[in-house]
């Protein structure tokens, strides 16, 4: 996984403009941390009945995976030691808490990214996959999450569970469904 520095300047919202030097510092600084303590994790399983995948009425869902062959549910997570990480470093410094909130944010992205690209790899000829979609999107309601983490077993098998509240833990995880089409049908 690359950690990409536009995607981290993006989350601190330097709106395309570069950190000065002792922005930049702080970055490297944090990200050689954040390298250390991200113990990476995933999960994805592919359904090949759709209607396997409860969509809890949602529509916006319903249209995006519309002419889908199948469909990965997926879970990706860069790992507790960030959490720890993080809160280790609130204590000490506001400021570098916020670098390394965009850090986690960027390298959770990459991750998920890494894992739709594996994924893409073992699609069979002619199969295409369609952009992700998580639960909390559209009218998908985060509720949906539970299926997914039962689905995937993944307080097992990538160390990601879910509160009461439905936050996942590592705060830096991802859920998501990411439908396959035929090459030929054209995105939506």
């Amino acid at each position: 996984m690359t950690i990409d520095r536009v995607q981290i300047c993006r989350y601190l919202k330097l709106y395309g403009r570069k950190p000065g030097e002792a922005l930049s510092a702080r970055i490297d600084a944090m990200l050689a941390e954040a390298e250390k303590a991200m113990r990476p994790a995933r999960v994805y399983l592919r359904l090949d009945d759709v209607s396997r995948l409860d969509m809890r009425g949602s529509v916006s869902l319903a249209k995006h995976l519309a002419g889908c062959r199948a469909v990965y549910l997926v879970c990706t997570t860069i790992g507790a030691g960030f959490d720890a990480l993080q809160r280790r470093t609130a204590a000490k410094s506001a400021s570098d808490a916020f670098v390394l909130q965009a850090i986690g944010a960027a390298a959770i992205e990459a991750w998920t990214d890494d894992t739709e690209d594996e994924i893409r790899r073992g699609l069979a000829l002619g199969e295409r996959l369609v952009p992700r979609y998580s639960p909390g999107y559209g009218d998908w309601p985060l509720e949906a999450q539970r299926d997914i983490m039962s689905m995937l077993d993944a307080p097992r098998t990538a160390g990601v569970s879910l509160t009461g509240t439905l936050l996942m833990v590592p705060s830096k995880s991802v859920s998501a469904a990411i439908g396959v089409k035929k090459e030929t049908e054209e995105a939506k």
